[in-house]
C-alpha cells in the first residue's frame, strides 16, 4: 500500500503526462507535463472528475465506462491501448494514446494514467495517407491478423467498394473464392518472412471486385512496421489493359498467320489456276501468228475468240480474288431485311434464263424481317443457292432445292440443301479454299470462299455436309443484330 505523497516525486520527475484517479473518477495527483498538455494552471485538475478532460460526446457514457474498467481492470501498456481523444481547458481535441494500470493509494483503489500526445504522428499519418491517396496505384493496408486498417481512393475504385465497407474486414475479401481458404496461410507465412517482394510472381493473379468480377493484377508486399505493430503495404495494379492488349495483339499474330497462309494458298493456286490460262492464251497468239502468215484470217478470227473467252475469264477469276481481299472486318451495317422475299428474288434471277428442273421449297419458321447486312446475305444465298442449282442430277425425275430458315440464341439459322450430285468425301474439307473445284461446272472455285469470308466478317459459321448421289447440307449461323444497328 502506497501514499500519496509517495506517488509526487515519482509523477514530477516523469518524462511523459501522468494522472492519478480515484474509483469515484476524481483526479487525486497530475505532474506539470498532464496540466500542460490540458492547458490547466498547476493542480488546477486535482479534485475535478475525470470526465472534465473527456470530449463531449462521450463524457455522459465514460463514467459506465470507467467502472466497467474498475470491476475488471486490465493493464493497458503503451502502444497497445486504443487511440482516444481528450479535450483541454480551451476545447481543443488532442489524440491521445493512454497506458493504464491500477494502484492502490491510502488503502483506496486508484488507476495509474499515463497519457501521450500522438498529434505529431497524426499529422505525419495524415500526410501518409494524403501521398498514398494521391497514387495511381491501388494500395490497401493490412495489419497481422490480416484485417484492412487502410485503403487509398484507387483501390476504391478498383474493387468497386465505398471506404466503410473496406476497412476492418479481413483481406480475404478481396481474394478470388478458390483460395480463400489457404490465403491466411499464405499471409502468414509472409508476415513470418516478412521482406519486400513480388506476390506470385511466376503465376497469373486475380482479385475480386465487389461484382465477383475477377481482375488480372500485379501485386508487390511491402512490411511496415508501425506503433500498432507490423504492417504490410499491398501495391497493386490492375493489369487488365495490359491483359486486354496482349490479348488483342495474340488475336492480330493469328489472324496474320491465318492470312500468311492464305497468301500461300493464294500463291500456290495462283500459279496454277492463273498462269494457266495465260500459258493458254500465249499458245493460242502463237497459232494466231502462223495463220496471218499464212493468210488464213477465219482461222485467225476463230483463235482470237477463244483467246477473248479466255482472257475475260481470268478477268473475272481475278477479280474474284481481289473481292475476297476487299472482304475486312468493317462495322457490320445492319437494316431490315424480307429473308422470304430476298430467297425469292435470287432465285428468279438464277432460273430466269435456266433450263433448270430444280424445284425451290421455302421454309422460314420465323417473322421474315430480320436485322442483318442485307448485301453480305445476299451473296452469300446467292452462291449457296447458285451451287445448288449448278450441281442438280439430271438423271432424277425430281430435283429439290430446300431453303429452311429459323432463329435459335440469338442468331439466325439457315440450311440450304438439294438431292443433287453431292460432294465426294475427299473435296469436302475444300470445298471453302479458293480455286478449288470439283469439276468443270464448279466456275471458278471462288464462290464459297468469298462465302467464307463472309460469314468470318459477321462472326458467323458455316459448314457442309454430303452423301455423294444424295444429298448436300449447307447450314448457316449468323448473329441477329439489334434493331438498334439497323441503318
Amino acid at each position: 500500500m502506497h501514499k500519496l505523497y509517495q506517488y509526487e516525486f515519482a509523477f514530477e520527475v516523469s518524462p511523459v503526462p501522468m494522472l492519478l484517479v480515484s474509483e469515484s473518477g476524481d483526479i487525486m495527483l497530475t505532474n506539470s507535463l498532464m496540466d500542460e498538455l490540458f492547458e490547466y494552471d498547476t493542480g488546477d485538475l486535482i479534485g475535478k472528475k475525470v470526465e472534465i478532460l473527456v470530449p463531449d460526446s462521450i463524457r455522459e457514457h465514460h463514467p459506465g465506462m470507467r467502472g466497467a474498467y474498475f470491476t475488471y481492470p486490465v493493464k493497458r501498456n503503451m502502444g497497445q491501448g486504443r487511440d482516444l481523444n481528450g479535450i483541454t481547458r480551451t476545447g481543443k481535441i488532442i489524440p491521445l494514446e493512454l497506458g493504464l494500470d491500477t494502484t492502490k493509494v491510502d488503502g483506496k483503489l486508484c488507476a495509474l494514467v499515463v497519457a501521450l500526445d500522438i498529434r505529431q504522428r497524426k499529422q505525419q499519418e495524415k500526410r501518409m495517407n494524403l501521398a498514398m491517396d494521391a497514387a495511381a496505384s491501388a494500395m490497401i493496408m493490412v495489419n497481422d491478423k490480416g484485417f484492412i486498417v487502410f485503403v487509398n481512393k484507387a483501390a476504391l475504385q478498383l474493387f468497386g467498394y465505398e471506404e466503410s465497407e473496406l476497412l476492418n474486414s479481413p483481406i480475404e475479401q478481396l481474394v478470388p473464392d478458390e483460395i480463400k481458404h489457404a490465403h491466411p496461410v499464405y499471409r502468414a507465412g509472409f508476415m513470418n518472412a516478412c521482406k519486400p517482394r513480388p506476390m506470385a510472381k511466376e503465376r497469373a493473379l486475380f482479385a475480386q471486385h465487389r461484382t465477383g468480377r475477377m481482375i488480372p493484377v500485379e501485386i508487390a508486399l511491402t512490411p511496415v512496421d508501425t506503433p500498432d505493430g507490423r504492417m504490410v503495404v499491398s501495391t497493386i495494379i490492375d493489369l487488365s489493359e495490359r491483359v486486354e492488349a496482349e490479348s488483342a495483339m495474340a488475336e492480330k499474330h493469328r489472324e496474320l498467320g491465318l492470312l500468311n497462309e492464305e497468301l500461300m494458298q493464294f500463291a500456290y493456286s495462283a500459279s496454277h489456276d492463273l498462269k494457266a490460262p495465260l500459258t493458254t492464251i500465249t499458245g493460242l497468239l502463237e497459232l494466231c501468228l502462223e495463220d496471218l502468215d499464212d493468210g488464213d484470217l477465219d482461222s485467225v478470227r476463230e483463235v482470237l475468240n477463244r483467246t477473248l473467252k479466255i482472257g475475260m475469264r481470268s478477268a473475272e477469276k481475278v477479280e474474284g480474288v481481289l473481292e475476297i481481299a476487299r472482304v475486312a472486318r468493317s462495322p457490320i451495317a445492319a437494316e431490315q431485311v424480307d429473308l422470304e422475299s430476298m430467297v425469292k428474288d435470287i432465285w428468279v434471277d438464277l432460273t430466269a434464263s435456266s433450263d433448270t428442273s430444280a424445284t425451290l421449297v421455302l421454309s422460314i419458321e420465323h417473322e421474315s424481317t430480320v436485322f442483318l447486312e442485307k448485301n453480305t446475305l445476299h451473296v452469300i444465298l446467292e452462291n449457296l443457292l447458285s451451287n445448288a442449282v449448278r450441281y442438280v442430277d439430271h438423271e432424277k425425275p425430281l430435283n429439290t432445292i430446300e431453303v429452311r430458315s429459323h432463329t435459335q440464341d440469338g442468331s439466325l439459322v439457315t440450311k440450304v440443301s438439294d438431292n443433287g450430285i453431292g460432294i465426294p468425301a475427299d473435296s469436302l474439307a475444300q470445298v471453302f479454299e479458293m480455286f478449288s473445284r470439283m469439276d468443270e461446272r464448279s466456275d471458278n472455285g471462288l464462290g464459297l470462299a468469298l462465302v467464307r469470308k463472309h460469314v468470318d466478317r459477321l462472326q458467323g459459321a458455316i459448314t457442309v455436309d454430303s452423301t455423294p448421289g444424295m444429298e448436300t447440307v449447307f447450314t448457316l449461323s449468323l448473329p441477329l443484330q439489334n434493331m438498334s444497328q439497323a441503318s
